[in-house]
């Protein structure tokens, strides 16, 4: 081992060193202060002396092992550094260190051993003294319990004397409230029974006084009710009389008097108490009147309520319930009016229209039938029973019930005019065409007239007589001012054009398709005709066209002619994608006319889809096999798809059927395909 002096040493060996012996000396003093804090057997110096145990043995506390400071700091300290002493100078040897150890351990029992005794008789001394105080107390205690005994033994007799002085007071007092009570309700009674001898003698003068009054009230009462009862009475049978009177009135002027009059007496009626059936009708009949139905229908069924066996009552409730739509609470009502009265046509007509109604065209012709068996005049009954023979196709009987009608009414020109629709709903136009001119000739200017004159220019015009249409049409759209509504006068105006355009006087048929449109702007046929005569002008009025129809499209996207014909205004603007489109709407509106699907194939010829074409072309050609049109646009679209053979064939084909058929155009196609 190699020593070196402490003043060779470099800083940093000092600190080093300077550490193990500070770290030597703290673990001394913990030994140390250990030895002394024990109290074990074991580690006494007697017990020591007494058994000769040694340190060593594993049995005790072996203070003996070795220790030194580089072996307990060599891994924190002593890295690198070779065999150091602590110091300069020599270190205590292990035996110093153990005999110091011995001899502080003795000192330390010795010590321990003096402060026990000194301790054992401090606590004898304080258990003595802790005794005496004890005895003293338990002495004091003792007098005290016996003075509170004496005191609690007092104060319970002055209580108990107390206590029987407070009862004697409380029955005295209880005595006198008695007796005093006694006195108060022999005295109560007394005036009770004053005061009940009293009341009953003013009870018996108040009850004769009021049955005098009573009679006398009673008499007045009975006199008045019976002349409230009589003039009710009156009322009563005043407003039966009425509801009667306008039950058969026929002028509104009439109606509306009597209505005026019932609703007052009903007022009356109803202030003085009573009900009656006849005010619940009349006021049916005003409330009607102000189109209040559900009113109407309320009235008339606390009428029926009061009187059910009135027929007007359910008569004018079947109405009502008709005008509602109630059909077969309509029915139900008209029959029980019938039942009532079987001899009033007005319920019996009625049931028939219900029966019209409610799809049930057998029935309701009896109805009509048996209107005019209980009233041969009831003119309303015989038009209805042509009208259902209309309805169910059967002209022979519908026209006979007609004629019926108009010679028992020959004034009736509404008959007239509507025999006269229905033979142009048969298509037999000279019948129809007599009707209304006979109609016409018993008319004077009117609204009436102008609307034959517009009927009978159209039976006219589709019977092919359109010079003389057009001389009736005239006279309808020149008598349009008697019709209030613009749309009508829209309608005359445009059928005023058709016939023009029909007669080929193109410029006033513009004329008046613009007229009707300036009455009428959404009126899409106008647009529609108006747009092809644009179209057949040329290009030059295409635009024009092509904003009328899309117009009407924004009207009417769902009219045939309106695609039909914007697929043509786009053909000629050759926009053949736009006017393909509205062709196949056309046709997914009706999709077997046979003209939009020829306009269909030909824009797609033109479109570059000969393919679509063929196909179109040849469900026209395989359905219709004198289209010639068809089948010459077919072939043209098989010469483009290289299907000359076929083109070939249906060129053949048309200059077969008809030889002067577009004959330049097909004489030159063949002249190509046979070069």
């Amino acid at each position: 081992m190699q020593f070196k002096r402490w003043k060779d040493l470099s800083d940093e060996e000092k600190n080093i060193r300077l550490r193990r012996i500070c770290g030597g000396a703290v673990i001394v003093f913990v030994i140390v202060m250990l030895l002394l804090l024990m109290k074990c057997e074991g580690c006494s110096s007697a017990s020591r002396r007494k058994n000769g145990r040694n340190f060593y043995d594993g049995k005790g506390h072996s203070y003996g092992e070795e220790f030194s400071g580089a072996d307990l700091f060599d891994n924190e300290y002593g890295k690198g550094v070779e065999d150091y002493s602590l110091l300069d100078s020599d270190s205590n040897s292990d035996s110093d260190l153990e005999k110091a150890a011995r001899e502080a351990e003795a000192k330390a029992a010795r010590e321990a051993e003096a402060k026990a005794a000194e301790k054992k008789a401090a606590e004898k001394k304080a258990a003595a003294e802790r005794k005496a105080e004890a005895d003293r107390k338990a002495a004091e205690e003792k007098k005290r319990k016996a003075d509170e005994k004496a005191r609690l033994a007092a104060e319970e007799k002055a209580r108990k004397e107390a206590a029987q002085k407070k009862a004697e007071e409380e029955i005295r007092q209880k005595n006198e409230r008695e007796l005093a009570e006694k006195k108060k309700a022999a005295e109560t009674a007394r005036q009770k029974a004053e005061e009940e001898k009293r009341l009953k003698k003013a009870a018996e003068e108040a009850a004769a006084k009021k049955a005098e009054i009573d009679k006398k009230n009673a008499e007045e009462a009975a006199s008045k009710k019976a002349a409230e009862n009589a003039a009710a009475d009156r009322t009563k049978a005043k407003l039966e009389e009425i509801a009667k009177c306008l039950a058969e009135a026929t002028s509104a002027a009439e109606k509306q008097k009597l209505i005026d009059e019932g609703l007052e007496l009903a007022k009356k009626l109803v202030e003085s108490g009573q009900d009656s059936d006849a005010a619940h009708y009349i006021q049916a009949q005003d409330a009607q009147k102000k189109k209040d139905y559900y009113r109407a229908l309320s009235e008339l069924e606390k009428a029926i309520a009061l009187n059910e066996s009135n027929y007007l009552y359910y008569y004018d409730m079947g109405k009502l319930q008709y005008m509602l739509r109630r059909y077969t609470d309509a029915k139900s009502s008209f029959t029980r009016s019938i039942e009532l009265n079987s001899q009033f046509p007005p319920s019996v007509y009625n049931l028939g229209l219900t029966y019209v109604k409610l799809n049930d065209e057998n029935n309701a012709l009896e109805s009509f039938k048996k209107s005019v068996r209980i009233n041969p005049d009831y003119e309303k009954g015989y038009i209805e029973q042509a009208r259902v023979y209309n309805r169910q196709g059967k002209l022979a009987e519908c026209v006979k019930a007609y004629d019926n009608l108009i010679q028992r009414f020959p004034d009736n020109t509404a008959a007239v005019m509507e025999l006269g629709s229905v033979y142009y709903q048969y298509g037999k136009y000279a019948e129809s065409e007599t009707q209304y001119k006979k109609a016409l000739e018993s008319l004077n200017k009117s609204e009436e007239k102008t609307l034959t004159a517009y009927n009978l220019s159209k039976v006219l015009y589709d019977d092919g007589k359109y010079e003389e249409a057009s001389r009736y049409g005239w006279i309808a759209y020149d008598e349009k001012d008697f019709l209030i509504n613009d749309s009508q006068q829209a309608n005359i105006t445009y059928n005023y054009a058709l016939i023009q355009e029909r007669n080929n006087k193109t410029d006033d048929a513009k004329k008046f398709y613009q007229e009707a449109l300036s009455l009428n702007p959404d009126h899409v046929k106008s647009k529609i005709n108006l747009s092809a005569l644009y179209m057949a002008e040329g290009s030059a009025d295409v635009d024009k066209a092509l904003t009328l129809l899309q117009e009407a499209y924004k009207i009417d996207k769902d009219d045939f002619s309106v695609n039909n014909n914007l697929g043509t205004a786009y053909m000629l603007k050759e926009d053949f994608i736009n006017a393909e489109k509205y062709y196949k709407a056309a046709l997914d509106i009706i999709p077997d006319d046979e003209d939009a699907l020829l306009n269909l194939a030909n824009a797609q010829v033109k479109g570059g889809k000969p393919s679509d074409a063929i196909q179109n072309f040849s469900k026209i050609t395989s359905k219709s096999p004198s289209n010639l049109e068809a089948f010459v646009g077919l072939a043209k679209a098989q010469f483009q798809t290289g299907d000359t053979q076929g083109a070939y064939k249906n060129l053949l084909y048309v200059r077969k059927k008809n030889p002067s058929f577009r004959k330049a155009e097909v004489d030159s196609l063949i002249a190509v395909l046979e070069n």
